[in-house]
């Protein structure tokens, strides 16, 4: 949130808080020295049920209305304030306060306050008054009903223009948890009238005897929300499970798991840990800050060292809540850390990685956040699996096992699914083919033997690649001949680039590496190719027929004319 608003809040609080309790306090001029033991009766009750609240999006809500009009009753209006914020420093308590959400002191102070006084003016305004009251007349009842729907409707107006005001959210748009806050607000009058009714009869002991069922009420409603709102995350976790299993390839897994979790941990930091196998030390595979920055940060564990080192030595999900627990842990962890989670990566009961997350809050998370992310880090093993499954089964139907490229099927697929995306797309892009054969590669074959004259190949392979890098697609497109894909290129660029390969191949000897009788011996070769370039669509009239016009060229244009060359024909 932004500073201003904060310092705006406080500020508020500063001018409005101590004025108005000044002002309530020298107007009615209380005097409770014979209720000072009835008075703590209802602040120990009324604290009881605001420690147990129920969180209806950005909005808690407890019974302690209840609690409050029975005092309003019968004290009045100061002493109805004073329980009223006396409820709400149990509740923030309870909640652990963090900095950031400093400002909700006072927020929520202000806004009680504020409805306290608008509910109380409404009561007077209708001839309401305190003490002993048996509601059997009109007169009697009438403030009561005025001063309770006031409360409702002064409550939600306040509720309104706070999330406005904080959240940005539409001042005029009621929102669901606005009614079922209102009604929850209801329901806890009816105890409140019957508590002041009891407590005229036996007094204090009033107090706790029906206090009893105001904090079960409050606890079962509390408890029930809060497996409402784990089983809501727990839904979100399925999600993001299913969402997993869609990415097929690992990056992809690990991106968009951490966007996920992202959303559903409130953590500032999250690692995802490699386990390198039989090392015993672990490698950071992934990385993301409070500020969105997917890092790969060079970084490894070794077991038992840091955070996630301690994970990965355990064996078991870790949660720690206090920094003083941190300091001999934070090895990976930002220095401003107060709060991790780590949970082990499990794949067939061994654990294989460590996923942590870390706060720059105390007590930032709760046991379910534990259970969520273990629920997490299985989704991630089996993804990520798959994932590498997927990956290693496309490499093997696309690749070539010497040499690492692409292979003669995956080549030509590429080429008409490119072309065809590029016609229905109606863009004209230059395409071009480089297709290369290297010369009398069958007396190699046979002078050095075919294991050396795999080795040439593989070397041309790595040659290529370091060569061509992205400017375009190599593949091995069978025996001795490769070809190259370039795209957006003008022909002439293309034929430049063909002589590069020309040159690369020819003006570099390549080693040969034997072994005979224990001893190795090296041997250096020269070796050269023809090249044949063709160019759509200059060269030919389709995409389709890139290949077969540049085979044209360089059979035609080199291998006939003393191999060695770069040639193109014309259509």
């Amino acid at each position: 949130m932004a500073k201003s608003k904060v310092w705006t809040l406080w500020i508020i609080w500063l001018v409005t808080f101590p004025a108005l309790m000044a002002y309530l306090f020298l107007e009615f001029s209380p005097d409770f020295s014979d209720y000072w033991f009835d008075l703590l009766a209802f602040a120990i009750v009324i604290s009881a049920i605001a420690i147990f609240p129920i969180k209806i999006g950005n909005i808690t809500v407890f019974f302690v209305n209840g609690v409050s009009l029975a005092a309003f009753l019968y004290f009045g209006l100061l002493a109805e304030v004073l329980l009223t914020q006396i409820a709400l420093v149990a509740l923030l308590v309870k909640d652990k306060l963090k900095k950031d959400q400093s400002y909700r002191i006072a927020s929520n102070s202000t806004m009680l306050l504020l409805t306290s006084i608008a509910a109380a003016g409404v009561y007077y305004a209708l001839g309401g008054e305190h003490g002993e009251l048996a509601f059997n007349s009109f007169e009697e009842t009438v403030p009561l009903i005025g001063y309770i729907l006031s409360y409702i409707l002064v409550n939600q107006i306040f509720i309104a223009i706070l999330s406005a005001y904080l959240n940005g959210e539409n001042l005029f748009k009621l929102p669901r948890t606005l009614f079922i806050d209102s009604g929850i607000t209801l329901l806890g009058f009816p105890l409140g009238l019957v508590l002041y009714l009891m407590y005229l009869q036996i007094e204090s002991i009033a107090v706790f005897i029906v206090g009893i069922p105001f904090v079960l009420l409050s606890t079962v409603f509390s408890y029930y929300h809060s497996s409402q709102r784990v089983n809501r995350y727990l839904h979100v976790t399925s999600e993001i499970g299913h969402e997993l299993s869609k990415s097929l390839n690992v990056k992809s897994v690990l991106d968009t798991f951490l966007k996920e979790v992202k959303q559903l941990i409130p953590a500032s930091h999250i690692y995802v840990f490699d386990i390198i196998r039989d090392s015993h030390t672990m490698s950071l595979i992934r990385y993301l800050d409070d500020q969105g920055l997917n890092l790969n940060k060079d970084s490894q564990l070794r077991r038992g060292q840091g955070f996630a080192g301690k994970v990965y030595e355990e064996q078991k999900s870790i949660m720690i809540t206090r920094k003083k627990d941190l300091e001999e842990l934070n090895h990976e962890l930002p220095a401003n850390a107060k709060s991790a989670l780590g949970v082990p990566i499990l794949r067939n009961n061994k654990t294989v990685g460590v996923l942590s997350v870390a706060s720059r809050e105390f007590n930032a998370f709760e046991k379910y956040h534990l259970m969520l992310l273990e629920i997490l880090a299985n989704f991630l093993s089996v993804a990520v699996e798959n994932a590498r499954h997927y990956e290693t089964a496309k490499n093997r139907s696309q690749k070539d096992q010497l040499t690492g490229l692409y292979n003669y099927r995956y080549f030509i697929e590429h080429i008409h699914e490119y072309a065809s995306d590029l016609e229905a797309k109606g863009i004209e892009e230059n395409l071009s083919v480089i297709i290369l054969d290297l010369d009398s590669f069958k007396a190699i074959n046979d002078q050095y033997g075919h294991e050396s004259g795999n080795e040439v190949l593989a070397e041309l392979a790595k040659r290529l690649k370091n060569l061509i890098g992205e400017r375009g697609t190599i593949a091995r497109y069978g025996g001795e001949e490769f070809t190259i894909l370039v795209k957006g290129m003008t022909h002439e660029k293309v034929i430049d680039m063909a002589e590069e390969v020309r040159d690369e191949i020819a003006n570099e000897p390549f080693v040969l590496y034997k072994t005979i009788n224990g001893n190795v011996e090296v041997k250096e070769i020269n070796v050269t190719a023809s090249i044949g370039v063709a160019t759509y669509p200059d060269q030919c009239e389709t995409p389709q027929e890139l290949i077969r016009n540049a085979d044209r060229s360089m059979y035609i244009g080199a291998k006939r004319n003393g191999k060695n060359k770069v040639a193109s024909l014309t259509v």
